[in-house]
């Protein structure tokens, strides 16, 4: 009887420890066999994170600089004259025409919103193109108001011409915007539609017009008996002065230059094995005002002459830049993101390398576009 009531009570004193948990050394092997399991798992978790962010940047600017690719080619397409590097770096000469340029008629020169400082926004390109404006004309008579919807049976299409410049535009020290990075902007402003006897619609009927067939202020059309040479009387051109036939006083820009793409990249490149190819073909002949002729000029090649004002070392990025053959009407253009900003910030911009690693993140596009206008024939 007393080994039996020994049996139970030590029986009883077992399985009175198997529901007290576990014991301190337990424990301790839990928690290491659980870090040693969880930490491998939660490095690959970040890893696929932080793949998917740099896959998601690169993916997002491919995009948006297909994007901005696309649209700067419909844009060409129907432009009918092309600036080139020359224009762009001299400014009006009335004195002596072959030294003339457009340089001091457009931003930031003559400066519009968004674009006044001359060390942070540059012209890259610039040409005139036709804006189509639809059902914007009466078709018999003047009198009919092209702006009423139940006139617009009556009323034809017609097109001003416009305009428009690219400009590579810096963020360096800039509090309102996101990135340390560069941006592409775009400049136009337009002519207005005019009726049947060559007035603008907009004073003669100004009830006629409606919102953007307006005149926009600082266009003056361009005068192709400026000079016998076509290339000399765009480069004559004056936005808002006076000149002949076109008796306009100076006028201010209105118009902004809007933002096409953000993230566009900044490193400057002065070490030529880092830069990009293809170059801008090389001149047949030193001549500055033929051939292909690269934007913004760089004081070095293509041409290998000086052209007019030299363009800001801070702007000699490769990641925005054109060749232009204004003879033949055709424009190459190039551009350079920067995929890495989106993922370090603001404070900690990235600069390209020729590293392939880093090469990756900074994706390209070139394109070619020939313009269909008739001046370039």
């Amino acid at each position: 009887m007393a080994q039996l009531l020994r049996f139970l009570l030590v029986t009883r004193f077992k399985q009175r420890q198997t529901h007290q948990g576990f014991t301190l050394i337990e424990l301790l092997v839990a928690m290491i066999i659980a870090v040693l399991v969880m930490t491998p798992l939660m490095g690959l978790a970040i890893n696929l994170i932080n793949t998917d962010r740099r896959e998601q940047a690169k993916s997002t600017s491919e995009q948006e600089l297909q994007a901005a690719s696309d649209f700067i080619a419909r844009d060409l397409e129907r432009a009918i004259y092309v600036y080139d590097a020359v224009a762009l770096t001299r400014n009006y000469n009335a004195t002596i025409p072959a030294d003339s340029g457009i340089r001091d008629q457009i931003p930031p020169v003559k400066p519009a919103s968004s674009c006044t400082d001359a060390t942070r926004c540059h012209p890259i390109l610039a040409f005139w193109t036709r804006r189509p404006v639809r059902k914007a004309v009466p078709i018999t008579t003047a009198s009919i108001n092209c702006t009423l919807p139940a006139n617009q049976n009556q009323c034809d299409d017609t097109f001003v011409y416009s305009l428009v410049v690219y400009y590579l535009i810096l963020n360096n020290n800039v509090n309102n915007v996101w990135s340390n990075t560069a941006r592409i902007g775009r400049f136009e402003i337009s002519d207005g539609v005019k009726n049947n006897a060559n007035e603008y619609i907009e004073t003669k009927n100004p009830t006629h017009v409606s919102k953007g067939n307006q005149r926009d202020k600082g266009f003056v059309p361009f005068d192709l008996g400026l000079n016998d040479d076509i290339r000399l009387s765009m480069n004559l051109w004056r936005s808002g002065n006076k000149q002949p036939k076109t008796p306009l006083a100076d006028e201010a820009f209105t118009k902004q230059v809007q933002i096409l793409v953000d993230y566009i990249d900044h490193t400057v490149i002065t070490n030529a094995a880092d830069r990009p190819t293809p170059l801008c073909p090389t001149p047949v002949n030193p001549d500055p005002h033929t051939g292909w002729i690269q934007s913004p000029y760089y004081g070095t090649y293509n041409p290998a002459v000086a052209v007019g004002n030299a363009t800001p070392a801070q702007f000699q990025t490769y990641s925005f830049y054109s060749c232009i053959n204004a003879q033949q009407g055709i424009a190459k253009i190039y551009l350079r993101g920067n995929a890495l900003a989106r993922i370090r910030g603001r404070n900690n911009p990235p600069q390209f390398s020729t590293s392939p690693n880093i090469q990756a993140f900074f994706p390209t596009i070139s394109i070619e576009v020939n313009a269909e206008g008739a001046l370039n024939q």
